[in-house]
């Protein structure tokens, strides 16, 4: 599955999630469900696409060489829009899987909230992603722990080692702080009263 381009494993999941929505309308033509929910899901990759493609584009421009020697993206011409690539594949699978684990607890509820009280919800995810990005860019920025230090000072110039640790702290830290943030939103989901404005 690794070596099949990521374009057409989306289109793959596309025509998948077409199949069952097609499925549906046919056990269910007057109440299908399936098409709410996985137009939600699409969305919500869609959101977490975009915070990658924000969150990449401002660290590849704090250090180039993190993404040339960790995403194996070539420093050329063609290096904010491949960089725009990965940070578009990285974030549509966290909101994609975030919110279809929202989704999931969603259900259970004998009164389950609608999509935009779940959209809502988007807040938490990227909300502790970005605090604990830059907790954990700090860290590791300014004590350079040498169990990662080590592993890229034989390939980055001495000038380069704090900004790429710096940059490796904030990826770190943005997927530690999407659990949290995903922990956080099942925790109010779950709650018998959610106190959201609609």
């Amino acid at each position: 599955m690794q070596n099949i381009p990521y374009q057409y494993r989306l289109l793959i999941l596309f025509l998948l999630m077409g199949l069952i929505v097609a499925v549906d309308y046919w056990r269910n033509p007057t109440k299908p469900t399936k098409l709410q929910e996985y137009s939600f899901l699409i969305v919500s990759g869609l959101i977490g696409a975009g915070f990658g493609i924000v969150n990449d584009q401002i660290t590849c421009t704090l250090s180039p060489a993190y993404f040339y020697y960790f995403k194996n993206v070539p420093y050329d011409s063609s290096f904010r829009w491949e960089v725009s690539e990965v940070g578009f594949q990285a974030g549509f699978f966290a909101g994609f899987l975030s919110y279809g684990i929202f989704l999931l607890v969603n259900q259970r509820r004998k009164l389950p909230l609608s999509y935009r009280q779940l959209l809502k919800m988007a807040r938490y995810p990227i909300t502790w992603a970005i605090l604990v990005a830059q907790i954990a860019g700090f860290i590791f920025y300014y004590f350079q722990f040498p169990f990662f230090a080590d592993q890229i000072t034989p390939v980055v110039q001495p000038a380069e080692v704090s900004k790429f640790m710096l940059v490796w702290g904030i990826h770190i830290g943005l997927y530690i702080g999407a659990i949290l943030g995903i922990v956080h939103g099942i925790v109010n989901i779950r709650r018998r009263v959610l106190h959201l404005s609609l």
